[in-house]
């Protein structure tokens, strides 16, 4: 059964960003801003092997491996496709092959602290909002992308999903990617567990 429909209708808006908007101080978890790995050569195209990989921890910029670095996840998004589907609201679907395991796109928006987080929340009780795009990383760290985000916010919940949320360090910054679980499809629709 195919979920996605095709019309006109557009979904709420929103501004389009490409990074996190931080409305709290930004933190840096690496006091030098150039961590990155360290045990990479020349020679290295850092592979599954790479140390730095299981740590969730990016080449940084300042790594001495060669351009063929597989270790740096956050360079190139897959293409994807915001539709209407028959039954979950808004979605997303791939709009090219995923390969098991490729980083699909990162999960962008403002980044509120929980104070704040605990607001808006009540704002869009108030106001009736049945959707909301809140992807809490840790305390006083939440990524809010019902204002500003990217296609990212229109993936939906599965319990069989095809896609994860995974966080990684990145030149001393905390981010959040959407990465493949299987093989994907172009058209296939792009889910993960939101573990309610």
């Amino acid at each position: 059964m195919n979920d996605v429909q095709e019309n006109n209708t557009v979904p709420a808006s929103y501004i389009h960003i490409r990074r996190n908007f931080y409305l709290v101080k930004r933190k840096r978890d690496g006091a030098d801003t150039n961590t990155g790995c360290t045990n990479c050569n020349a020679n290295s195209s850092c592979r599954e092997n790479c140390e730095c990989r299981g740590l969730s921890l990016s080449c940084s910029k300042t790594c001495h491996c060669s351009e063929m670095c597989t270790n740096r996840p956050f360079r190139k998004e897959k293409k994807i496709k915001v539709v209407k589907t028959n039954s979950c609201g808004w979605g997303a679907v791939s709009s090219e092959s995923i390969e098991k395991g490729d980083f699909v796109i990162e999960y962008v928006g403002e980044v509120i602290d929980d104070a704040l987080c605990e607001q808006r929340l009540w704002d869009m009780k108030r106001r009736g909002d049945q959707n909301f795009y809140m992807c809490e990383v840790r305390k006083d760290f939440t990524i809010d992308a019902t204002f500003k985000g990217n296609s990212s916010r229109f993936l939906n919940h599965s319990c069989d999903p095809n896609c994860k949320l995974e966080k990684w360090q990145v030149d001393g910054e905390t981010r959040v990617g959407v990465f493949s679980l299987q093989s994907i499809k172009a058209g296939e629709p792009l889910t993960y567990d939101y573990r309610y």
